[in-house]
């Protein structure tokens, strides 16, 4: 009897469990690629942290650890994206609730809607975070320039603390020839500042060497470039 329980005990994990326990870590993927791209947050250690965490499970070999594996983890990744949910964590959600589907369909006997929905979140999941990857770092690169980045030097009267001059007001009506945005920062340390002058793509091309030369023929302003979208050199 000791014998049939411990073997019942050691039952192996079900193939459907272990794929639900892959995808898991399939869904926390895009929060290790944010950190890695974007990073520099407070929120970087706990998404490294539950990312990693997630894969536990897959360490375990027989069902009930991997079960239970599973819906500690599940459910300490899900505490942790709640607890985060406003400052990015909500990324590590969708691995959360997989984790536990894979739990429920470790259990003995076929169980089809933990299946169903592990698989339904991580089909949404993935397909959502593949549109902001693309959208985010893929599109740039398929992008045209649409604004001119220009250096504003020390001393120009632009960077002053009165009422900004009407050439830059923020709608652009003030320089014309497509501009449709204006706005002007510091450099990060560096003296001066910097323009950006956004305009609509449809501009024409005679419209748009007008506008350059406006911008030119600002006081203190130079280095007049397109902005290129792949380098995100301007916004």
């Amino acid at each position: 009897m000791e014998m049939g329980t411990a073997s019942a005990t050691r039952r192996r994990v079900p193939r459907a469990a272990r794929v639900l326990a892959v995808l898991a870590v399939v869904c926390a993927a895009p929060a290790l690629a944010w950190v890695v791209v974007v990073g520099g947050s407070f929120i970087d250690g706990p998404l490294v942290l539950g990312s990693l965490a997630t894969a536990v499970p897959l360490f375990t070999r027989d069902a009930a650890t991997f079960r239970t594996a599973c819906l500690a983890t599940g459910w300490a990744v899900l505490v942790l994206s709640a607890l985060g949910f406003l400052f990015g964590l909500f990324a590590l959600t969708p691995a959360g609730i997989v984790l536990l589907t894979a739990g429920s369909r470790s259990h003995p006997g076929p169980r089809r809607l933990p299946l169903l929905v592990g698989g339904l979140v991580s089909a949404t999941a993935l397909g959502l975070a593949g549109w902001v990857i693309g959208q985010s770092w893929v599109a740039p690169y398929f992008r045209e320039p649409d604004a001119y980045l220009a250096t504003v030097r020390e001393g120009s009267p632009l960077l002053g603390l009165g009422p900004r001059p009407a050439e830059i007001r923020g709608d652009g009506s003030g320089l014309g020839h497509g501009a449709t945005d204006v706005s002007l920062a510091e450099t990060g340390g560096v003296p001066g500042g910097r323009l950006i002058v956004v305009f609509d793509p449809r501009t024409p091309a005679a419209d748009l060497a007008v506008l350059r030369q406006r911008i030119v023929g600002l006081p203190g302003v130079g280095d007049v470039r397109l902005c290129d979208p792949p380098t995100h050199n301007c916004r």
